[in-house]
């Protein structure tokens, strides 16, 4: 983690409760840390970032899409404004899934899965 590219950051919040509510069913967790978005211009953003220490790159980024909503839902922030990575600490890379779902795909999926 020292030697890494979040080393020199200081979080907004670090291991972050949440509890989402999609489609009736209660998601909990904790987001590993939160950081300000320097990508996100002038109106400000965050960057939400999850370590892994598996020695695969084979997170589900389905996790981050939780991650995302239930930070931008906590915070008021539009979700266009908040970017989730997963950081790998064995190779060292971050890693930002293209195309997180949203609410509205993350409740579709969750009533696919039920049937």
């Amino acid at each position: 983690f020292e030697s890494g590219p979040f080393a020199d950051l200081v979080p907004a919040a670090v291991e972050a409760p949440f509890a989402l509510v999609l489609d009736a069913q209660v998601v909990r967790g904790r987001i590993d840390a939160v950081f300000a978005d320097a990508e996100a211009g002038p109106e400000g953003g965050y960057l939400l970032v999850d370590w892994k220490t598996n020695r695969e790159e084979t997170a589900d980024p389905l996790q981050l899409a939780l991650y995302r909503v239930a930070w931008a839902e906590l915070t008021g922030t539009p979700p266009e404004r908040v970017r989730a990575a997963f950081h790998y600490v064995r190779t060292g890379r971050t890693v930002e899934p293209e195309g997180l779902p949203g609410r509205d795909e993350l409740e579709q999926l969750l009533r696919q899965s039920a049937d």
